[in-house]
């Protein structure tokens, strides 16, 4: 199909669950992009061969398909007859116009992608990353941006407000705040089950570990993982963080919410802070406020914070240095 043939620069494919998404990622690029949306063409698909119709969006018309994927997405009647045309159309022109965006932890994708394939990290890179991929491959394969018109932008404005309101209604309530502490707890026992997994299986790494309700300490060849939630309000995240300290030198076990460190040789080697959050999709992760943003799911924060003690081990182990960061 000729570059200027296409009816929309990008066509999105999702389950009913995941339409608030949907809205979220369009609304980033419909400024500048044509896009379709089912639920928005219900002029275009009333009175006409619903599947017909779709086959010729996802099969032809859209330049980008864009699939936010979930196990069961292809297994509903409308998400069959959209897998159906993005398959029977990289048949004879390859997967090039197609982004997945996978929603289920861990994230999974079909067995029929090929695995080089696009794929964007919602929970790493955010709804503004994904429509930053987004962009970019509709630039690529050759999109020309649109203006928007006042009422699309009316519209998008009045979505923005009504789910930013209530994603800070949510972390400023009571509910927001039991949520933050039963994640905490998991990020909590998700680093003890690595740390004895470790243990149960290296002859060289011996971890020594302390926890109460609001600090957990990891050591282990004379480095400490230190991470601490501070809370400050019974029914508001105002004000709260997590943080992820890396030290040299081993700390002394928790007393309280206080942590002692055994001598002034003791150094600060690295440190990460992040806030509670609920992205689109209603999951829990953590957002983080220093150095790149990225937005971490509460298990993979964990395995992050535990990579970042196993390399700084490594490195002195094989390199006798120790790494020092800002």
């Amino acid at each position: 199909m000729d570059n200027d043939a296409y009816e929309y620069e990008v066509a999105f494919s999702f389950l009913k669950e995941d339409e608030e998404l949907a809205f979220r990622i369009n609304d980033l690029i419909q400024d500048r992009f044509k896009t379709f949306i089912y639920s928005r063409q219900q002029e275009k698909i009333a009175g006409t061969d619903g599947e017909e119709t779709f086959n010729q969006v996802f099969g032809a018309e859209a330049r980008i398909v864009v699939v936010l994927y979930r196990e069961n997405w292809g297994k509903t009647p409308w998400t069959r007859i959209e897998e159906t045309a993005i398959r029977n159309r990289a048949y004879e022109k390859g997967y090039d116009f197609v982004v997945f965006i996978p929603l289920d932890t861990p994230p999974s994708a079909p067995k029929w992608l090929p695995k080089p394939q696009i794929w964007v990290g919602l929970d790493r890179w955010g709804v503004e990353g994904a429509a930053s991929v987004i962009e970019a491959r509709v630039q690529q394969a050759g999109g020309n941006p649109h203006e928007e018109t006042i009422l699309e932008r009316a519209q998008r404005i009045e979505r923005e407000i009504v789910v930013e309101e209530a994603r800070k209604n949510f972390l400023h309530s009571d509910q927001g705040v039991r949520a933050a502490n039963i994640e905490v707890t998991v990020l909590f026992d998700e680093l003890e089950r690595l740390s004895d997994e470790l243990s149960a299986s290296s002859k060289e790494l011996a971890f020594k570990k302390e926890r109460n309700v609001a600090g957990f300490v990891l050591s282990t060849q004379g480095f400490s993982l230190l991470v601490s939630w501070s809370l400050r309000y019974a029914n508001t995240l105002r004000d709260s963080c997590l943080s992820i300290q890396l030290w040299k030198d081993f700390f002394l076990p928790l007393s309280g919410r206080v942590v002692r460190i055994p001598s002034r040789e003791a150094k600060l080697l690295k440190e990460m802070k992040y806030d509670f959050d609920r992205n689109i999709t209603g999951e829990f992760v953590w957002r983080r406020l220093n150095g790149e943003r990225r937005f971490f799911p509460t298990v993979q924060l964990a395995q992050e914070s535990m990579k970042i003690l196993l390399d700084q081990v490594r490195d002195m182990r094989l390199h006798g240095l120790e790494t020092y960061f800002t």
